[in-house]
């Protein structure tokens, strides 16, 4: 089974900007590639294109890994296989 850690498709799109809490219709659910693995985030498109998100500590950053693996309805491994095989 190929998995698409960038899949946004089942995340759940906010309805503000994670990055600047603005309200918009033109949000739309980005992934992040970190050290711990991929995880998903609500932001506006001034904020994507400007690189403007929230830096999250690392739990923060390991509990959104795991939200997006529920999202994938995959598990913390067969993330962390994925990743390896897109290296």
């Amino acid at each position: 089974m190929e998995i698409d850690l960038d899949s946004t498709i089942f995340c759940p799109q906010l309805l503000l900007c994670e990055g600047c809490r603005s309200a918009t219709d033109e949000l739309a659910v980005a992934t992040f590639d970190t050290p711990v693995g991929v995880y998903c985030m609500t932001l506006c498109p001034a904020c994507t294109e400007g690189g403007r998100w929230p830096v999250l500590s690392w739990s923060e950053t390991a509990l959104r890994v795991g939200d997006h693996c529920e999202h994938l309805g995959i598990d913390l491994d067969q993330a962390a296989e994925a990743r390896a095989q897109e290296a």
